[in-house]
């Protein structure tokens, strides 16, 4: 069956202003996304992976690459058919309380967006649906006349869902939807993006900086170190068994469930800080921060490769590693 979304060589490039530098804040990124699956994209603050996001929803117009949707091409659609493109994908934001008009009660800002899309009817069949919503999300009848300041960040964030939701999406692009929120609410909404998938048929993007958190959630991961991606595979490769150093790195920083194993453990965090994108290193982007750094990776970009089935990297020494394994470390 043919992807929902697809994604080849997607490139955004911003002016810096008053240095004629270019900033590459997505740097020929390529994946697709499965009907009915969860792609999650992962990555360090300022790897590109929420401007990808943004790209996706058609907020920002991409420079470069092609982005297609159910087969159609959406790269650089206008107009009514942009409107279109805005109701079929739709993103979740990640901070709930910015996310929401702050003058509105949640019933009027679900019914904004069911009046400016025409759906639902009169305003009788608004309200209906209004109400359908909030118990879609979990939240009681009462809700509707709150304000946002009246109600939690859980709260909050399920009214951005129900808002996301009204429009009968195909594809939703959470772009850090937890992060913002306390530990224990967190869980509660991520099983609550998991049953919506599932009940209404939903494909996800779901972005963040935390590997845990998207593994709990994903059917593949995409892995985004300076505007590139870096590894790409099934969840549970990508998080048990990662190729790309950088990965490993990311995969080592997720707590441990036990406290005991979890203070016995030694972690050797990542050197350096994120170069500048708009001055990024020669060769492969990350051999300034690698611990298994050669001199062919400051000098080489590496292509990112199928490795392993349905598991990709773009790193010299995992390729020369599952190639030639005797050869590694002579």
């Amino acid at each position: 069956m043919a992807p929902i979304l697809r994604v080849e060589d997607l490139v955004k490039v911003y002016p810096v202003r008053g240095t004629g530098q270019e900033l590459r804040a997505v740097a020929g990124v390529s994946f697709s996304l499965g009907r009915g699956e969860t792609l999650g994209i992962v990555g360090e603050s300022g790897c590109g992976k929420s401007t990808t996001g943004r790209l996706l929803v058609r907020l920002e117009e991409p420079t470069e690459g092609r982005i297609e949707l159910d087969g159609e091409d959406i790269t650089r659609i206008r107009g009514r058919a942009l409107r279109e493109v805005h109701r079929r994908v739709q993103l979740v934001f990640q901070d709930p309380f910015a996310a929401l008009n702050p003058r509105l009660t949640v019933a009027q800002t679900l019914d904004e967006v069911l009046r400016v899309y025409d759906l639902a009817g009169d305003k009788a069949g608004r309200r209906r649906r209004v109400q359908e919503l909030l118990g879609m999300v979990g939240l009681r009848s009462g809700f509707a006349d709150r304000y946002p300041h009246q109600m939690s960040g859980g709260q909050c964030q399920r009214v951005g869902i129900a808002r996301a939701l009204a429009v009968e999406p195909q594809v939703v692009v959470l772009d850090e939807p937890v992060s913002a929120l306390d530990v224990s609410v967190q869980s509660e909404v991520m099983n609550l993006l998991t049953r919506l998938r599932e009940e209404l048929g939903l494909s996800y993007v779901f972005i963040s900086h935390d590997l845990g958190m998207v593994r709990h959630i994903s059917d593949r991961i995409v892995v985004m170190y300076l505007g590139r991606v870096v590894e790409l595979g099934p969840w549970r490769a990508v998080s048990d068994d990662p190729l790309h150093p950088y990965t490993r790195a990311l995969q080592e920083a997720v707590p441990v469930a036990d406290p005991g194993i979890e203070a016995a453990r030694e972690i050797e965090p990542l050197r350096g800080e994120v170069p500048d994108p708009a001055d990024p290193p020669a060769g492969c982007v990350f051999h300034p921060r690698c611990p298994l750094v050669e001199d062919v990776c400051t000098t080489v970009d590496p292509e990112l490769a199928e490795l392993l089935p349905e598991h990709q990297a773009a790193c010299h020494v995992a390729a020369r590693r599952l190639q030639h394994p005797s050869a590694v470390g002579t």
